[in-house]
C-alpha cells in the first residue's frame, strides 16, 4: 500500500468511526451494558492512540531512531479506565484525536514516511509501518463497535 492509500484508508477510518459514534446516545443508556463495552473501547483506544501516535509516531519525527517497548494491550483494555468522562466525551476525545491525526499524516513530507524507531523485539520499523499496523486494527475495533452499537439498537 502507498503512503496516499495509507492516508486515505486512515481517513476513512476516521469517517467510519465518526458515523457510528455520532450515532450513539450514552445519555439515554448509560445503564446498559453495551454503554460499558463502548466506554472500555474508547478508553482502550485513546489510550493506544497515546502509545501509538505520541510515543511513537512523533519520537520517530523529532529522533533518530527512537527505543519503543512492546505495547501491552491486554493491560491497556484491563486497566485504562475514564471514570470522569461520559461515554459522548470519551467519544468526542477520539474523535477529535483521530482527525488531528489524519491531518499529521496529510502533512507530512515523503521521506518522513520510512524514518524508523527501533521496536523492542522487532528491531526498526518505519512510520508507515506503524500507520499501516494501526489501520490494520482499526478494522478490529470498527466491527467490535459497530457489533456493540447495533446489538444495542436490536
Amino acid at each position: 500500500m502507498d503512503v496516499n492509500e495509507l492516508i486515505q484508508s486512515m481517513e476513512g477510518n476516521f469517517q467510519q468511526y465518526n458515523s457510528l459514534l455520532n450515532r450513539f446516545e450514552d445519555e439515554a443508556q448509560a445503564a446498559r451494558e453495551e454503554n460499558r463495552q463502548i466506554r472500555r473501547l474508547l478508553a482502550a483506544a485513546n489510550h493506544i492512540l497515546d502509545e501509538v501516535v505520541d510515543y511513537r509516531l512523533k519520537k520517530i519525527l523529532k529522533e533518530e531512531h527512537p527505543y519503543f517497548p512492546q505495547i501491552n494491550a491486554d493491560k491497556i483494555r484491563n486497566g485504562v479506565i475514564y471514570q470522569k468522562e461520559t461515554t459522548r466525551q470519551l467519544a468526542q476525545q477520539f474523535l477529535r484525536r483521530r482527525q488531528e491525526l489524519v491531518r499529521l499524516l496529510y502533512a507530512i513530507p515523503l521521506d518522513n514516511w520510512y524514518r524508523t524507531g527501533v521496536h523492542e523485539f522487532e528491531g526498526h520499523v518505519t512510520f508507515k509501518e506503524l500507520v499501516r499496523r494501526m489501520a490494520e486494527k482499526d478494522k478490529q475495533v470498527l466491527v467490535e463497535m459497530n457489533s456493540v452499537i447495533h446489538r444495542d439498537e436490536s
